[in-house]
């Protein structure tokens, strides 16, 4: 593969970009996992909550066992709202980026004459571990070095 390393300045460039698009993507994927959350614990805690008084109302269990039976419960529906959050946060990551962020790389690494390669090489390096950008990337790890350093 024959292509320019890139200056310090692309470099830089390459580097704020990708961290930008990086935000994006947290602050996207944490407003989605908030609202899933929130949404699974409001929903969920009124029919739990029912039974629970119910069952109580009905003298089948007694205020004790109402009490721990509805803590299980609380504990279940968090469980159950914090995978929620997490399907809802990464589907929202996935959705952004295919439907903008794609297209916005592609205009960038155009506009300057920049390959993708070095664009996913670069951020891969760049970006920290977890970042949601990373599971979008395809870095080119044995010729990192001769892509970004001019």
């Amino acid at each position: 593969m024959t292509q320019a390393p890139l200056s310090s300045d692309q470099v830089s460039e390459l580097d704020q970009f990708a961290r930008s698009l990086n935000a994006e993507l947290e602050a996207i994927g944490a407003d989605r996992a908030e609202q899933a959350f929130g949404l699974g614990c409001g929903l969920g805690i009124m029919p739990l909550g029912a039974l629970v008084l119910a069952l109580w109302v009905l003298q089948v269990i007694n205020l004790i066992l109402a009490f721990i039976l509805a803590a299980m419960a609380g504990l279940a529906l968090v469980g159950v709202a914090a995978l929620l959050a997490y399907r809802a946060r990464r589907r929202a990551i996935q959705h952004a980026y295919h439907t903008t962020q794609e297209r916005e790389i592609s205009r960038f690494l155009s506009a300057r004459t920049m390959s993708r390669a070095q664009f996913d090489t670069l951020a891969y390096r760049q970006l920290p571990e977890g970042a949601p950008l990373l599971d979008f990337l395809s870095p080119i790890r044995k010729e990192s070095d001769e892509l970004l350093e001019g």
